[in-house]
């Protein structure tokens, strides 16, 4: 009852305040509860309870935690700090799908990613972890990094566990302008892989904790590669 005279007796700038004050109160605790969910933002707008999960997360040795945490960093111009977070979560990889598309964009162009060590972690890491030979495909075909070699990009096709089309485009692009030919073994393992991609067209998999490729594969991409092989065959 002393709250309700209270309010009937003050000003009305009085009441306007408090309307204010509760209502930022209310987003305050909104913005909190909603910052829980990750699936909500991506690892460059990073906020609240997520950024705190992530941030403890890569203290704690998470691998993929220390990726999300590093490119955080980069979007908040501390790059320094992010690479240096980049750098141990590539260092302590043990798995494919823990091999970020970073190290290769990053090849050559900053300390620490220079291209052999790049290559013997994804080796490494290859050798245990079969799918990360989808990864060493993407960097042998990587024009801006020095470890470029078609011949060991070639011999990572047959390797592959995965469906690959974008990557097998991009072999076959670069293959085509450098001026060399694509051997009869290496178009029959192509194929293979496109057989792969139709089963995952015809039967879509579930989310698999392995490398993948940033977008699914879909029945035109498929034909358009299948086209660029029997240009090779003519």
């Amino acid at each position: 009852m002393k709250i309700f005279r209270w309010w009937r007796k003050s000003s009305l700038a009085t009441k306007l305040l408090l309307a204010l004050f509760l209502l930022a109160g209310a987003w305050t605790a909104w913005w909190w509860a909603d910052s829980a969910h990750c699936d909500r933002q991506d690892e460059f707008t990073l906020r609240g309870i997520c950024l705190i999960q992530i941030r403890n997360s890569a203290e704690q040795g998470q691998v993929p935690a220390q990726w999300i945490y590093g490119n955080y960093l980069e979007g908040e111009d501390r790059k320094q700090e992010g690479n240096g977070w980049q750098l141990r979560a590539m260092h302590g990889a043990r798995k494919g799908v823990e091999l970020h598309d970073n190290m290769i964009g990053y090849c050559d162009r900053i300390s620490g990613f220079e291209a052999r060590t790049v290559e013997a972690i994804v080796q490494r890491v290859a050798a245990d972890s079969p799918d990360a030979h989808l990864r060493l495909l993407q960097l042998y075909t990587y024009q801006r990094c020095s470890a470029f070699d078609l011949d060991k990009a070639a011999a990572q096709i047959p390797l592959l566990t995965q469906c690959a089309h974008l990557s097998l485009e991009q072999y076959l692009r670069v293959a085509q302008e450098a001026g060399r030919p694509v051997d009869p073994a290496t178009r029959q393992a192509i194929r293979a892989n496109l057989a792969l991609c139709a089963r995952e067209v015809a039967d879509p998999p579930p989310i698999a904790n392995t490398v993948q490729e940033f977008m699914p594969v879909r029945q035109s991409d498929l034909d358009a590669l299948s086209r660029q092989l029997e240009a090779l065959d003519r």
